[in-house]
């Protein structure tokens, strides 16, 4: 087990209905409020991630209603938080073998959903991550809020501290 200095502590936003798992020795995860988002530094309100499944993230992007709240949350993330960052626990490709059945209009195809995808890089300058799988994800999400965590640090040594003058 790792230092407590050393341990990288993630908060989960507590409406996070299948929250990642976490290696033990080196990540510390606990429920919490994250303000945009899914996941976090802890007590770090300056940037968080993203995390969706293949049918939340279908839903999301096809769904009049879901697409604009995903707008809406993209738009308050990025009035403070940069860069915006979407983990995607699933590959690329699994969006085309994705079961769009349950959508009636008969008008939602995987080349819908990849456009949104383009839509999210090119429109809406969201760093899409395709992790492949929900490990894939948690390391996604670790080594990203470890960078987070490293630059928080070197800003910290390089920020003057003032005096009170």
């Amino acid at each position: 087990m790792g230092r407590a200095d050393e341990m990288l502590h993630i908060t989960i936003d507590t409406r996070e209905q299948t929250p990642l798992e976490f290696p033990g020795g080196y990540v510390m995860a606990s429920k919490g409020t994250v303000d945009v988002f899914d996941y976090s530094l802890a007590n770090d309100p300056g940037w968080s991630i993203e995390r969706k499944s293949l049918a939340d993230f279908v839903q999301s992007v096809v769904l009049s209603k879901s697409w604009k709240r995903e707008l809406a949350k993209i738009a308050k993330a990025q009035e403070r938080l940069l860069p915006v960052v979407y983990i995607l626990e699933f590959g690329f490709d699994a969006i085309q073998t994705h079961d769009f059945s349950q959508f009636k209009s008969g008008q939602v195809t995987p080349q819908f959903v990849y456009r949104r995808v383009a839509e999210l890089i090119y429109d809406f300058n969201v760093h899409v991550v395709f992790a492949g799988s929900r490990t894939g994800a948690s390391y996604a999400v670790a080594i990203l809020l470890k960078r987070r965590k490293e630059a928080l640090k070197t800003n910290a040594k390089t920020t003057p501290h003032k005096n009170g003058d």
